[in-house]
């Protein structure tokens, strides 16, 4: 495979447990955050980015996302996952084809791509960072990880969205506080390009209420 990373720290053993427990316990069905191949974070990433780029998907599990990607023809992917089961699970499904993609295993906050990437895409991972410390810590490896005039799509659920999410609770944002939260980082200026609420339908049928955004680092202003 291109590359199979695997990161552990002793103090993330219980998170890894956590989802590695929810992937093996669960099919795609029986999971809240399941979405079909078509989704909202495919079409912004290929309206936004040329087939070159280079692409992180962020606790990606085993979402389609980078599937459908690779097949449209991108080739510069990265799959970050806290769940050794949902990573995986994701490259036997895909065989031979997933030595096209660069897989990490661990803890977000210990992955160091070894270029910049042009995209760093996340559906709720950021919303389960409660504090302080944790938000600063994923906004360090934001940005050490993409480049100058990269870009940054996050979803976390919005402020009407539930309070919790497989079990832990989250976080919740409207545009303007994601924005702001991504510029409090030190040396941070990120511009947004657009925004969305995205209304999410669950396998069983429940409704979960997204913020989505995307952004733009740019240079900083005089």
């Amino acid at each position: 495979m291109k590359d199979v990373q695997q990161q552990f720290h002793q103090s993330s053993h219980a998170v890894q447990d956590h989802w590695d427990s929810r992937y093996k316990q669960n099919g795609d069905q029986s999971l809240s955050w399941t979405e079909s191949a078509q989704s909202l974070s495919q079409q912004w990433i290929r309206e936004t980015v040329p087939r070159s780029a280079s692409i992180a998907d962020i606790g990606a599990g085993r979402s389609l996302l980078l599937p459908t990607l690779l097949r449209a023809g991108y080739r510069d992917l990265t799959h970050v996952e806290w769940s050794q089961s949902a990573s995986k699970a994701l490259q036997h499904q895909l065989s031979d084809q997933a030595s096209n993609i660069t897989w990490f295993i661990g803890d977000l906050n210990l992955w160091q791509p070894s270029a910049f990437v042009d995209l760093w895409h996340d559906r709720a991972v950021f919303h389960f960072q409660m504090d302080h410390r944790s938000i600063q810590q994923y906004l360090h490896s934001l940005h050490r990880a993409v480049r100058p005039s990269g870009y940054a799509l996050l979803a976390t659920f919005h402020l009407d969205g539930p309070e919790t999410c497989s079990g832990l609770p989250v976080q919740r944002y409207d545009a303007h506080s994601l924005i702001s939260i991504l510029n409090d980082f030190r040396d941070a200026n990120w511009k947004e390009v657009k925004s969305q609420i995205w209304t999410h339908r669950t396998p069983s049928g429940s409704e979960q209420i997204f913020q989505y955004i995307l952004a733009r680092r740019t240079s900083f202003d005089p």
